[in-house]
């Protein structure tokens, strides 16, 4: 049963939890093309909501989850919509951003006092987060579903709209059909089916409201 939440959008440093806060301060200035700022908060904030259901490590999960998007700073910005959304070209430059995530994740978590087996850990998260459909551990599943249920949240639905330059309410049939084998928790699946309801609950309202 999950408890009842919300999903601020406003991001400030002292709303992470003190034990991560280093990291995502250290990583704030690698998160600050495509979003990924609002992104990132998002996606721990539904770390913290899965690892409550689920029985994945802390330590591992949610330093991947800030640091899983710190290589699109490498990415050049006329490369970015074309490495991501409903419609990939530039499969490389996706890869590429998992890649040098990877190194930059292991020189912030370096600075924020982490070491040895538990670097690898997180950062092999980060290589292959997207490009991998399986989970290779609990952890791996927590941080894809956390990633891809900002999608379906009412924040990041607005953002990707307004990016991708799209109507809402055609864009939201396609991206509810590719979201129906994304997730691999049992929680990521509940959460993902209760932002669905929301969404369709918001324009069942707004219909009404122009009707």
């Amino acid at each position: 049963m999950l408890p009842t939440y919300s999903i601020d959008d406003i991001f400030e440093l002292e709303k992470i939890e003190a034990p991560f806060r280093k990291i995502f301060e250290l990583a704030v200035p690698f998160l600050q093309t495509r979003l990924n700022l609002p992104h990132t908060y998002i996606v721990y904030q539904y770390a913290n909501l899965l690892l409550e259901q689920e029985s994945g490590s802390r330590e591992i999960a949610i330093p991947a989850c800030i640091l899983h998007d710190v290589g699109w700073s490498t990415v050049p910005e006329y490369q970015l919509l074309k490495a991501f959304g409903p419609n990939i070209t530039d499969p490389e430059a996706r890869r590429k951003h998992e890649v040098e995530g990877v190194s930059i994740a292991r020189q912030i978590l370096s600075q924020a006092g982490y070491n040895g087996s538990l670097v690898g850990r997180i950062v092999e998260i980060i290589d292959g987060h997207d490009t991998t459909a399986n989970a290779r551990s609990l952890e791996d599943a927590i941080t894809k579903d956390s990633d891809k249920l900002f999608r379906l949240s009412a924040i990041g639905f607005r953002i990707d709209c307004e990016r991708f330059q799209v109507d809402p309410h055609e864009y939201w049939p396609n991206l509810l059909k590719r979201s129906s084998n994304w997730f691999l928790t049992p929680t990521g699946r509940e959460l993902a089916a209760y932002e669905a309801r929301c969404r369709e609950q918001e324009f069942q309202e707004k219909q009404k409201r122009s009707s």
